[in-house]
C-alpha cells in the first residue's frame, strides 16, 4: 500500500500546474471548441504465476486526474477499460492471497490484450484465494495464454517478452504433462516468402529456450504464417509491431 501511495502522490506532483499556472477557463470556451480526446482501449488478464489460473482481482487505474480514477469491467475474465491514448497511468492490482502488483504504463504500449502475473504470498491458506473461473474448467484450453514480440525482420526475443516466457517455462517444468503450442507471424513488409520462413524461425528461438529448460520435443508444436493472419491493419508501425510475435497456448 505505501508503493501505491507513494506512486500516487508522484502522480499529483506531475501533472497538477503549479502556482502561478492557470487553468483554461471552461465558460470561455464553447463546447464546439474543446479537442477531441482519443482513448485507447485496455485489456488486461490477470494469472496465477505459478498455474496461470485466471485470479479475481481488484484492478485500479490512476491517471492524470487521480480524483477520477477508472474502474475497469470485467468480461470472461478480462479486465477491460479505456483510457486517453497519449495518457501514462498507474495500474494497481490486489487480490486475496497474492502480494499487490503496481506499475506505470504507457496506454501507446497497451492496445493488446496484457498478461500480468500475481505472486501467491508465502504460506497463504486455501481460503485466501478467489478464482476468477470455476476452478473444474480446464486451463486456459485453447486460449492465447502468451504472445511474444519480436524486432523488425528478427527472430530475437526482445526484453520485455523475455520475463513472460520464463514464467510459461517453469509452468512447463512443474507441470510434465501440459504441452505447448506456439504459432509465428510477421507484419507485411517485405517478400511474402522470406516473411513465412522468418515466422519459422521465430517459432524455433521460442522453441530452442524451451528444450534448454528440458522441455522435451514431443511437448512442444510449432508452425509459421507469415504475414497471413495480422491481429492489426499493418498501417503504421505501432501496428505492425503487434504483428511481429509469436503466440503461445498451453495445451493440457
Amino acid at each position: 500500500m505505501k508503493t501505491f501511495t507513494a506512486i500516487t502522490l508522484l502522480f499529483f506532483a506531475v501533472y497538477i500546474p503549479a502556482t502561478g499556472q492557470h487553468a483554461v477557463d471552461a465558460t470561455a470556451s464553447s463546447k464546439s471548441s474543446r479537442p477531441i480526446i482519443r482513448t485507447t482501449r485496455i485489456a488486461i488478464r490477470v494469472l496465477d504465476k505459478f498455474t496461470l489460473k485466471p485470479v479475481h482481482a481488484t484492478v485500479m487505474v490512476v491517471g492524470k486526474r487521480p480524483e477520477n480514477p477508472v474502474t475497469p469491467r470485467v468480461e470472461n475474465g478480462v479486465y477491460q477499460f479505456k483510457i486517453a491514448a497519449k495518457d501514462t497511468s498507474v495500474i494497481s492490482i490486489y487480490a486475496n492471497g497474492y502480494h499487490m502488483l503496481s506499475e506505470i504504463v504507457a496506454a501507446s504500449k497497451l492496445n493488446t490484450t496484457r498478461v500480468i502475473y500475481l505472486t501467491p504470498v508465502e504460506n497463504a491458506k486455501a481460503s485466501d484465494f478467489r478464482p476468477l473461473i470455476d476452478p473444474g474448467r480446464p486451463l486456459l484450453a485453447d486460449e492465447i495464454t502468451a504472445v511474444l514480440h519480436f524486432p523488425q525482420s528478427e527472430a530475437e526475443i526482445l526484453p520485455e517478452s523475455g520475463y513472460e516466457l520464463e514464467i510459461l517455462a517453469d509452468y512447463l517444468v512443474r507441470n510434465s504433462t501440459s504441452r505447448i503450442e506456439l504459432t509465428g507471424h510477421t507484419d507485411d513488409v517485405g517478400d511474402p516468402f522470406k516473411n513465412v520462413l522468418l515466422s519459422f524461425d521465430r517459432v524455433d528461438v521460442v522453441k530452442k529456450y524451451l528444450l534448454s529448460r528440458n522441455i522435451t520435443t514431443d511437448r512442444i508444436r510449432g508452425k509459421g504464417f507469415g504475414s497471413d493472419l495480422p491481429i492489426a491493419p499493418n498501417d503504421c508501425e505501432a501496428n505492425r509491431r503487434l504483428n511481429r510475435r509469436v503466440e503461445i497456448k498451453i495445451v493440457p
